[in-house]
């Protein structure tokens, strides 16, 4: 059979086929290959910013920036790595590592965001605006931005007041402002004029803060009437910096509902006794978390408010009477003893309590007695304030308390509180207990094992277990449960 010409031929197209198959097979292996060589070079500079070496992190951080590469790998990277890649960006220059400084900067972890923040310092002014966006974040960040902005100096300064025209940035501004000292202050201050009133608060609360005294004739200017002054926080400002000059105009603010307890926080923060009065004459008030307020500024005034508080011991109205004996608590003076005794004897428990608490400091053997006499009160706090407090006497009451363990006339409860009340003195009380344990009567035995076993000192175990032996059943018992106490305490 004859063969046709086209049949016995292949055309040209079809020897070309191979070819173009083989060309793009080189094309994609070239590729592959590229592309492998291009991964592999990047996860060895990703690998080099963990070194140690800073010339090579720098210059593995500079390629990887060239590359656009740095930003999407960093968030993936162990937190070493990402706080070595920002000590190293604080090398290089270039407006992509300030960018990306500033990301770090925002990292979840306190590392990266500390060396973020050296490294920023570094860059200095060109770092600001990365900063001033970073003053409108949360938490750390911002707290990081502030102490950058605080280290860069007054430049910055000058130009962060800007930023007090930023809804998004007033704390983070005012607070970068106040650390900045200088020119930042200045601008604080003419903030405490504006009329937003979120900027008022802003500026007088960090100056408040950082106790600044600049800050009083501002402050002062707010507690006037005019529409919309931070009254609260320019009166929180007046307390934290102590300005005593300010203490007439803030007593009024004591019958304010809406300013009357951050009032009597700033008066006792002052702590200038003409507040004293114009306290105490609210002390009706029911409110808890004002009265609370109340007697704490009280007790900051200290000895000055002692007269007026004695007097009002006496009040025929209860809530003064409790206001006074709550505020002597932590007074530790023997010039309000005397009157402290005698409130033990009022109707009121509370204002017993509080005064057997009152009566609690180290060697205030004059509040020995009237305390033990508290010992057989029927109210139950007022029990457990006199134990506390000849727990807080010490040592110098120990004698007295045991001379009422081997009083036969006393019951078995006042006996109990005794040994409670030996107990609290602690450490310090243990020698005289052992003395006791060994040369005591079995009645004040029993007492002092008990009040051992509440104190948990392991310097008891031997000599209790020595009386074990001999004891009589009744202190027998007593030590058994005071050496099992113990045993568990000490893990024997």
């Amino acid at each position: 059979m004859e063969t046709r010409p086209e049949e016995a031929q292949p055309s040209a197209e079809s020897r070309r086929l191979p070819t173009g198959y083989i060309a793009l097979a080189a094309i994609v292996l070239v590729l592959i290959a590229w592309l492998t060589v291009r991964y592999l070079n990047k996860r060895t500079l990703i690998r080099n910013l963990s070194t140690n070496d800073m010339a090579l992190r720098v210059e593995s951080a500079r390629k990887l920036l060239e590359m656009g590469k740095l930003e999407d790998s960093l968030p993936a990277q162990p937190i070493i790595r990402r706080s070595k890649t920002a000590e190293a960006l604080g090398e290089i220059g270039t407006d992509d590592a300030i960018r990306l400084l500033g990301l770090i900067l925002e990292d979840q972890e306190d590392a990266p965001r500390r060396w973020a923040k050296r490294a920023l310092v570094k860059h200095g002014m060109r770092s600001l605006p990365v900063l001033m966006k970073a003053l409108s974040g949360s938490g750390s960040t911002c707290e990081q931005a502030v102490e950058a902005l605080e280290e860069i100096g007054p430049q910055a300064a000058g130009k962060l007041r800007f930023l007090l025209s930023d809804r998004s940035a007033y704390e983070g501004a005012a607070e970068a402002l106040a650390a900045a000292k200088g020119v930042g202050v200045a601008a604080l201050v003419r903030g405490c004029y504006n009329a937003d009133g979120n900027l008022r608060a802003q500026a007088l609360g960090k100056m408040g803060l950082q106790r600044m005294s600049v800050a009083i004739e501002p402050a002062r200017y707010n507690l006037k009437p005019i529409d919309g002054s931070e009254k609260g926080d320019a009166i929180k400002a007046l307390g934290l910096i102590g300005a005593r000059v300010a203490t007439p105009e803030i007593i009024p603010f004591l019958q304010d509902k809406d300013n009357r307890e951050t009032a009597v926080t700033a008066l006792g923060q002052i702590g200038d006794p003409r507040a004293v009065e114009p306290i105490l004459a609210t002390m009706t008030e029911t409110e808890k978390r004002y009265r609370n307020a109340a007697i704490l500024a009280l007790r900051r005034i200290g000895s000055p408010a002692f007269r007026a508080l004695v007097r009002d011991l006496h009040s025929t109205q209860v809530l003064k009477r409790r206001a006074a004996a709550a505020a002597l608590v932590g007074s530790n003076s023997a010039r309000v003893t005397g009157a402290l005794a005698a409130a033990l004897r009022d109707p009121d428990r509370q204002v017993r309590a509080s005064a057997a608490l009152a009566l609690g400091w180290e060697h205030n053997v004059e509040a020995v007695s009237p305390l033990i006499n508290a010992l057989s009160d029927t109210a139950w706090q007022v029990v457990d304030a006199a134990v506390d407090a000849l727990g807080a006497v010490g040592v110098s009451a120990a004698d007295r308390l045991l001379a009422v363990l081997r009083d036969g006339s006393q019951d078995l409860t006042v006996h109990y509180q005794v040994a409670r009340a030996l107990a609290a003195m602690g450490g310090p009380a243990v020698p005289k207990l052992l003395h006791t344990l060994a040369t005591g009567e079995p009645r004040v035995q029993k007492w002092t094992v008990v009040a051992l076993g509440e104190i948990g000192d392991q310097r008891a175990i031997q000599p209790l277990e020595a009386l074990q032996e001999t004891a009589p059943p009744d202190l027998k018992w007593a030590i058994d449960e005071q050496l099992r106490r113990l045993h568990r305490a000490t893990g024997t």
